[in-house]
């Protein structure tokens, strides 16, 4: 820790400490913004998690200026996040080491290369081989094909670095990023948009007088031609990525016009299919930039391509294939013409060919093969080759490496398969397809028997269900979303999930999970598994975003009980985000103290329960009265209201001569000098519109209510905590037992140490955290005295059976 980081620390925890004591209202008010700007962030930080993670996977590759801008968008806000958590607990302040840590660490990932503009912008062709880098693949290559003894044209290359100048002199690099930050594949409006946005800033630019000279002087040494080929020779043109027929080349220019050619060329850079071919094989503009190949015009009697390794030939067969045209190759190349086939096999001179083809000799043919092989062993790989046969003979135009991948079985869902979908239009939130025997998990306590090899049908996306994920081969929740930190994780081991209602799913069911299209299948359907198999076989390199991925997305924190969920250990925004929501509902939870500091503006709830309550209303709502007491109908919290209509529920019997205070408080102080009015013993609450946080106190057991109940989803929880009681610890028991039962039937997560219960309930819509709180409410009011009259396991089930019955009976009375 920097001596000036740690110097702040000291000095929050020492402010923060002096408001608990001198200004605990201000602290608290404080506490409850911090801990709603922390929900608001997280919801945009999981959002940005779900994007950017959608774009390193290659489901939607994007732009890398547009992952750098949502990058840095992620890390401001997680650091807010961290900034907000230290404001509710200083204790929490090292989390911004850890931040700080990680933002150093993606800065320097993001760091873009750095780019030479300076000369030479022109480079003759015959040393091309030896400056790939400024000659890029296609002259590059040309140059290494004309090294083993081949006939190539002679040329020159307009090189990179004069792209670079031509950018910087124009100074367009500005104007080319804030549109590169708009782009990801899937978007494909915005990609022809910005392509022609992009290529008019080319056509519009000057090219500097230097390259222009260079490019006169090299002109003057080719020689008298009366017509030129001016094409595109980009970075990573005609390498790994063959960027076959995605960039422009201009053919018959004057020699007085290659300037205007080159300007065409270079903009052709920015057409809609290159960007997105660029973006889908995962590659940076800078990864691309463009040099121009300028050489004489052919006029040839036949011309067209070679594959060294024949793509109509069997996986068993060695031969090549020559496919031959008339006149130029153009027609052949952009699919316009229908050529000539002749299918050689490597080992021998024998030819098969249609009896209709005319334009090729033998001894031509043997030729086209002789030099196929040459270059073939030179490069070390199969290869593609643009040919042309004039008078003066054979001349390669281009050789590069032949992508190729033997064609799979035709994929064929039929109509029965058709028949058998059980459910669509379901939601994708993590892509996949998958097949197994489905097993409900209604509880987190289910997931440990998760068998090998399961559908896991559950009903929200427990971030707790990582954990299992070696067992699951899908998953189908009735609530969630793609932006869940379960979601986040699936995606990263490639599990799909779907989200919707799927209420006729029984355990054992065979299905077979097609997230992508938001489908579930009847059985295992082969031909939907083998789509799934070819749909992974992608080209996009994950690998490139495999540190940044580790940076920003990837969660390690998955136990919020665990010795390790620290601050220290948070490796990645995304344990940042994780830690900063977990402790700041922790803290809400702990909001005020026995003590009841920060408490002094609360006033009395009038209500006809026998129940000693204060309220503070955080919003202070409007058309609140000013006297000592609230009623109930001025406060404008959702929570309150919700749980209040159960606690008030007819059907529960209130004895008014039993007034409820904190009775072991009461007689922990001597001579009964406290009135049963007393904040010291009373009950209290603490409201906003969407926020309660209620700590309630019935004689010898005392209940928290922490909760969030409002239109957002994904911020929506109830955190409650049950403990005590006046009768003996058996009984005391027995009365979890029953609380436990029932609110696992009422869709809560809960666990219990000792006479204590804990129980959560997150992520569901408004209408159902409201129906959640009221019948919370219902049953905080049944098990005020229950444990008097508790006798046993078998009747903690039969009382929790018939609550269960009366709980899903609406009441329609209003709250007393």
């Amino acid at each position: 820790m920097s001596t000036a980081r740690g110097s702040k620390s000291i000095r929050s925890r020492w402010q923060h400490w002096l408001k608990s004591i001198f200004a605990p209202a201000d602290l608290l008010h404080t506490k409850y913004q911090s801990f709603r700007t922390i929900l608001q962030l997280d919801g945009q930080a999981l959002d940005l998690i779900a994007d950017l993670e959608s774009h390193f996977s290659g489901e939607n590759p994007a732009d890398p200026h547009l992952i750098s801008r949502l990058v840095e968008q992620i890390t401001g806000i997680v650091g807010s996040m961290a900034d907000h958590l230290s404001t509710m607990n200083p204790e929490y302040s090292s989390l911004l080491n850890s931040h700080t840590h990680l933002a150093d660490q993606i800065r320097k990932i993001l760091i873009p290369p750095i780019v030479n503009s300076t000369p030479p912008y022109v480079l003759p062709l015959d040393q091309a081989a030896d400056y790939p880098e400024l000659a890029g693949g296609k002259a590059a290559n040309l140059s290494a094909a004309g090294r083993t003894g081949v006939v190539i044209p002679p040329g020159f290359v307009i090189t990179t670095n004069a792209f670079h100048h031509v950018i910087a002199e124009n100074q367009l690099q500005k104007e080319f990023s804030r549109r590169f930050a708009q782009i990801h594949a899937a978007d494909h409006h915005t990609i022809i948009r910005i392509a022609g946005e992009l290529q008019e800033l080319i056509l519009a630019c000057e090219i500097p007088a230097e390259i222009v000279q260079q490019i006169n002087l090299a002109l003057d040494a080719l020689g008298p031609v009366t017509l030129l080929a001016v094409r595109s020779s980009a970075m990573a043109e005609d390498g790994n990525v063959s960027f076959a027929g995605q960039y422009a080349s201009e053919l018959e220019v004057l020699p007085e016009d290659t300037v205007s050619a080159y300007k065409r060329v270079i903009a052709g850079k920015y057409c809609p299919r290159a960007m997105g071919y660029r973006i889908r094989h995962g590659l940076r503009d800078s990864d691309t930039t463009m040099a121009a190949l300028v050489i004489p015009m052919i006029s040839p009697r036949a011309s067209g391509v070679m594959y060294t390794l024949d793509p109509a030939a069997s996986a068993h067969e060695e031969r090549l294939g020559i496919y031959a045209v008339d006149g130029l190759a153009e027609g052949l190349v952009d699919g316009s013409r229908t050529p000539e086939k002749y299918h050689l096999n490597k080992s021998d001179h024998e030819v098969s060919h249609s009896s209709e083809n005319s334009l090729l000799t033998s001894a031509e043919l043997q030729q086209i093969k002789l030099w196929g092989l040459q270059l073939e062993d030179a490069f070390g790989c199969p290869q593609d080759i643009e040919w042309a046969l004039d008078e003066s003979g054979l001349t390669v135009l281009q050789s590069r490496p032949l992508h190729q991948k033997k064609d799979p079985p035709p994929v064929i869902v039929t109509p029965f398969d058709l028949e058998n979908v059980l459910y669509s239009d379901l939601h994708c939130a993590a892509p996949g397809i998958s097949c197994g025997p489905i097993f409900l998990a209604p509880t987190g306590k289910t997931f440990l028997s998760i068998p090998p090899g399961s559908v896991v049908l559950t009903p929200t996306l427990r971030p707790s269900l990582s954990q299992f994920l070696d067992r699951v081969v899908g998953v189908i929740a009735k609530n969630g979303s793609r932006a869940s930190h379960f979601a986040s994780v699936a995606r990263e081991r490639g599990i799909p999930v779907l989200v919707g209602e799927t209420a006729d799913l029984i355990t054992g069911q065979i299905v077979t999970v097609d997230a992508a299209s938001g489908r579930i299948f009847s059985g295992c359907v082969n031909a939907v598994l083998q789509t799934g198999k070819l749909s992974t076989n992608s080209q996009f390199p994950k690998e490139k975003f495999t540190n940044l991925a580790a940076c920003i997305t990837h969660l390690d924190l998955t136990d919020p009980d665990g010795e390790s969920f620290t601050p220290e250990h948070c490796r990645s925004l995304h344990d940042i985000v994780r830690f900063c929501h977990e402790k700041s509902v922790r803290e809400m939870f702990n909001l005020v103290g026995k003590k009841g500091r920060g408490l002094g503006a609360a006033r009395k709830l009038a209500t006809d329960l026998p129940l000693v309550m204060y309220v503070l209303d955080l919003d202070c709502s409007s058309g609140s009265s000013s006297g000592k007491t609230i009623p109930l109908e001025e406060l404008s919290s959702l929570p309150m209201r919700a749980l209040w209509k159960g606690m008030t529920d007819p059907r529960i019997y209130w004895d008014t001569s039993q007034h409820h205070v904190d009775w072991e408080g009461f007689d922990q102080v001597s001579g009964g000098i406290f009135s049963r009015d007393s904040r010291l013993l009373a009950s209290y609450a603490i409201a906003a519109r969407e926020y309660l946080h209620l700590n309630i106190r019935f004689g010898y057991h005392f209940s928290i209510v922490d909760t969030i109940c409002g239109e957002q989803d994904s911020t929506n929880y109830i955190n409650f905590r049950f403990k005590g009681g006046g009768a003996a610890h058996q009984q005391r028991l027995f009365r979890l037992e029953f609380i436990e039962q029932v609110l696992t039937a009422f869709g809560f997560e809960t666990s219990c140490r000792g006479d204590m219960l804990d129980a959560s309930f997150s992520r569901r819509s408004l209408a159902a955290t409201e129906q959640a709180l009221t019948r919370l409410g219902l049953l905080l009011a049944e098990t005020r005295m229950m444990d008097m009259r508790m006798t046993g396991s078998e009747h903690a089930a039969q009382e929790a059976a018939k609550f269960i019955a009366i709980a899903n009976t609406e009441n329609t009375a209003s709250p007393q």
